[in-house]
């Protein structure tokens, strides 16, 4: 995994695809896009923080109960930017304590390079 970006790279674009991602432009010229479900997985909030921790089944979201409907959980019902270093996701499901800041998302992009040690891009 990469380091987090240098405090100089900003989001120059997101896009949010309610039901399935959220694409991000960067700065310094990398682009990435995450899977909804991998977001919510990584949600900072200290509840899912904690919720983490806890030992669960494989594939089973934090926060979440096995009977609830995952679809909805994973769906972005609104996004707001948070001052000039973050974004506030509320899923459908009600959820919206956790703020993503800029680094984290960058320290999560998915994308090869990034998860392969190809750098910063």
């Amino acid at each position: 995994m990469m380091a987090p970006p240098d405090a100089e790279v900003r989001p120059l674009e997101i896009d949010v695809q309610r039901d399935s991602r959220i694409s991000i432009r960067w700065s310094d010229g990398h682009a990435s896009v995450y899977p909804l479900a991998d977001l919510r997985r990584a949600c900072p909030c200290a509840t899912c923080r904690a919720e983490r921790e806890q030992p669960r089944p494989r594939g089973m979201l934090p926060v979440l109960p096995a009977t609830f409907d995952v679809r909805r959980a994973t769906i972005v019902e609104t996004a707001e930017l948070v001052g000039t270093y973050g974004v506030r996701l509320r899923w459908k499901d009600g959820h919206d304590t956790g703020i993503y800041d800029y680094r984290l998302l960058r320290s999560l992009c998915p994308c090869e390079a990034c998860r392969g040690g190809g750098g910063n891009r």
